[in-house]
């Protein structure tokens, strides 16, 4: 089993050397069983059941990994069937990949009864990522794995945050595939062509994640949604947020939220609103699915 991630702080500029936060999300999960069979290697789940070498491209890294893990334990005939539950949408930047590649790297360990050590389960997971994503930067991976929120700065170890906050944070999809290399490359063109005013708006999001590590730690809440729509309000301005999303957010403000932002790469994909309640976080949930977002969760600190 895994859970899911978000980005609190930090998108696109974390690409350039800011830092940025990622949260653990424990009520989306990916659960993976593995059962012996008669015959063949087989993936299912609750939409469909295939043989293992004619899976889809984008589960590539998975099925690589599985043919890893099947070498790793001398193995490469066993004869299985690999179950999926999940609840973690795909390509909405919340991790579904990385919380496959550990619920895998799991199962299979658990399968062959063998101790898992956590520098393996960090190897055969990023190896899996790196495959789907193209040279990950492991800290879906990590945040998958972690039960506190983490500091994020490339090429440096990534550190666990203390945690003391009171609040509620609700998710809502757009229905939207998010686009990562597009937005990545929308950010660089914008470097390209206004090059002082990017770096500006690149080094303030690098400002405003080191002032939400802070509020985490001190639970000032009405400070982090000021910092959450700061930071939406900049990633417009690189161009990387979507009109669904834009709608998204301007809900979730109107109906109680401390702050709201994108969160991922952008251009579809999801929004996260901040709420000091429980009651107002169920509001602003309402009214983002009466106001078209396709799904919605809210997760408490």
């Amino acid at each position: 089993m895994a859970h899911s991630k978000l980005i609190l702080i930090g998108e696109h500029s974390v690409v350039y050397g800011q830092p940025a936060i990622a949260l653990p999300v424990n009520i989306l999960k990916t659960t993976v069983t593995i059962s012996a069979t008669r015959a063949g290697q087989y993936i299912e789940n609750s939409e469909s059941r295939r043989r293992l070498d004619l899976m889809d491209d984008e589960f590539e890294g998975i099925r690589q990994l599985i043919l890893k893990l099947l070498q790793k334990f001398e193995s490469p005939r066993l004869t299985f069937s690999l179950e999926i539950d999940s609840n973690i949408p795909q390509g909405r930047g919340l991790g579904a990949s990385a919380a496959l590649a550990t619920a895998t790297t799991r199962a299979f360990f658990d399968f062959f009864e063998s101790e898992l050590t956590n520098q393996e389960l960090l190897y055969f997971a990023n190896f899996s990522e790196n495959i789907t994503h193209g040279r990950a930067s492991g800290i879906d991976v990590a945040t998958v794995n972690s039960e506190l929120p983490l500091w994020f700065i490339k090429n440096q170890p990534m550190e666990q945050i203390e945690l003391n906050l009171a609040g509620y944070l609700v998710i809502g999809d757009t229905g939207i595939h998010g686009l990562t290399s597009q937005a990545i490359s929308i950010v660089r063109e914008r470097l390209n062509e206004e090059k002082e005013k990017t770096l500006d708006e690149i080094a303030k999001l690098g400002e405003l994640a080191a002032e939400s590590r802070d509020y985490l730690k001190t639970n000032r809440l009405a400070d982090l949604g000021k910092v959450m729509n700061n930071a939406h309000h900049i990633l417009s301005e690189l161009g990387v947020s979507h009109p669904r999303l834009d709608a998204m957010v301007k809900t979730a403000k109107s109906n109680g939220a401390l702050g709201a932002k994108l969160t991922g790469s952008g251009l579809g994909g999801v929004m996260v609103a901040l709420a000091s309640n429980e009651k107002d976080a169920i509001r602003i949930s309402q009214k983002l699915l009466k106001n078209g977002a396709k799904n919605t969760w809210i997760y408490s600190f």
